[in-house]
């Protein structure tokens, strides 16, 4: 007797949906997106101090500080964090800004000394408002924190 059962028909009931995971990753992404504006603030400080000092430093120091911008700007990619992306733009032009100067005027780094060094210098204090930014979306991040709790 053949069974009237067969194994490669389609189920007649649709599949029960697995319960959603919690996930605490907007929270996550808002301590990594603050994380890295922090880290470029104050890795501009540093760059550009060196820069003043030595300015064959930002071969090294730009293209990082760049590397950073570009993680913060896909991290800011959710609505809460877009303020971010004005400090990722802002520091992606910085860096194209002072390659394209160097590169189009032909500056050797003796003529590149002081008029990339005062540069640098003016972006990271201008920058530094961007802790504005990073402590409203701390801030936002603790209080959502405090209303799941609560």
């Amino acid at each position: 007797m053949v069974s009237e059962i067969n194994p490669y028909a389609a189920p007649q009931s649709a599949p029960e949906r697995p319960p959603p995971l919690p996930s605490d990753f907007g929270r996550r992404r808002s301590r990594f997106a603050v994380g890295f504006a922090a880290l470029l603030m104050t890795g501009s400080l540093l760059a550009s101090a060196c820069a003043v000092y030595d300015i064959e430093s930002i071969v090294v120091s730009g293209p990082l500080l760049s590397l950073c911008a570009i993680i913060l700007a896909v991290l800011s990619i959710r609505p809460g964090l877009r303020g971010f992306w004005i400090l990722s733009a802002s520091m992606i032009a910085m860096t194209i800004g002072c390659f394209l100067t160097i590169f189009l005027l032909e500056w050797s780094p003796g003529e590149a000394q002081t008029p990339i060094g005062a540069a640098t210098v003016v972006f990271a204090i201008v920058i530094q408002a961007g802790w504005t930014i990073a402590r409203s979306v701390w801030q936002r991040g603790g209080q959502m924190q405090w209303r799941e709790e609560g």
